[in-house]
């Protein structure tokens, strides 16, 4: 054991005394130190002069009114007022942060901008108390290891029954993609009655990887019948979804849109379906949390989970084989 070890086991065993000096030395008189401390005075003015002992030093001047700081009083009270405060700090921090219930949610970008957002600041309301943090990932299973309460993520759609009785894992809407214009976009190159017709227009996509766990033009266009996509205007690659609609609200193209979360843009008009070519898939927005989830964790799985349920419904998934 060197030195230094030797010394931090003595500051370790006498941290009660350092706190006891500090309070003291603040006070100005071990009457109110004691108090403070819930200490009686005898066994605070015991505690410093085992400090003075340890130290080989008195710390204190001795009045009748109170005490007051030899000159190693105040050099180690002033190394003791930094340590302290610091921990007052901190602890108090701490004891604030458990007064607020955090809530982490992972999501992926599409639905964080279009659902989530919108929704923020009447979930606060309604769950007020709670600390909301949201993670956006392409991918809402890769967190890098930071510890997530909620998941909401496309996937594949569960068994409904298996999902109920699950109680930790709900389908909030399941994948079903049209095709989303301006209303200009829509007067230039439509009308859209066939889905080929939408190829003589700008289509706008996202950039996404072969696997992706979600439609894209081609297998969109391919459960309606079309495989050869050779004869498209022309097809721009963007690399998130907000950028794809704010491409098509500014009349750039055509874009697929997830209903449940283009809905906003269809109600404004800002977009309009292009065709009634709706096309669906087992896919599904899935929200998750441990089965032994706090009840906080749970408000917040509800409330998203009632506020989907509640969302106007939509028609039956179209998707005819055109030849």
């Amino acid at each position: 054991m060197d030195a230094g070890d030797i010394i931090y086991g003595k500051v370790h065993a006498h941290i009660a005394e350092l706190h006891a000096f500090h309070v003291a030395a603040s006070c100005s008189s071990f009457t109110h130190a004691a108090r403070n401390l819930h200490l009686t005075q005898p066994a605070l003015s015991q505690k410093i002069r085992r400090l003075e002992d340890l130290l080989g030093a008195r710390l204190f001047i001795r009045r009748h009114r109170g005490v007051s700081l030899t000159e190693t009083g105040q050099q180690l009270s002033e190394a003791c007022g930094t340590a302290f405060d610091l921990i007052e700090r901190n602890f108090r921090l701490t004891l604030e942060g458990q007064g607020r219930k955090r809530v982490r949610l992972s999501t992926d970008f599409a639905f964080a901008s279009h659902w989530l957002m919108a929704r923020l600041p009447q979930l606060r309301d309604d769950l007020d108390g709670l600390d909301i943090q949201v993670l956006t990932s392409q991918k809402p299973d890769e967190t890098d290891g930071v510890a997530i309460d909620l998941s909401i993520s496309l996937q594949a759609a569960p068994n409904p029954d298996t999902a109920k009785a699950a109680s930790s894992r709900e389908v909030l809407f399941n994948e079903r993609v049209i095709a989303v214009c301006s209303p200009e976009v829509a007067r230039q190159y439509g009308p859209f009655e066939h889905p080929g017709q939408l190829l003589a227009a700008p289509l706008l996509s996202l950039s996404s990887p072969p696997n992706a766990a979600w439609h894209n033009w081609r297998s969109w266009f391919s459960e309606l019948g079309i495989e050869d996509l050779s004869k498209a205007h022309t097809q721009t690659s963007l690399s998130n979804y907000t950028l794809v609609l704010q491409g098509a609200i500014q009349g750039q193209g055509i874009a697929l849109g997830w209903l449940g979360l283009v809905d906003d843009f269809l109600s404004s008009g800002q977009l309009i379906e292009a065709g009634p070519h709706l096309v669906s898939s087992k896919r599904a927005y899935v929200i998750e949390c441990a089965p032994e989830a706090p009840i906080h964790v749970r408000r917040v799985f509800d409330w998203i989970s009632t506020k989907c349920s509640a969302a106007p419904g939509h028609r039956p998934a179209y998707s005819p084989r055109h030849r």
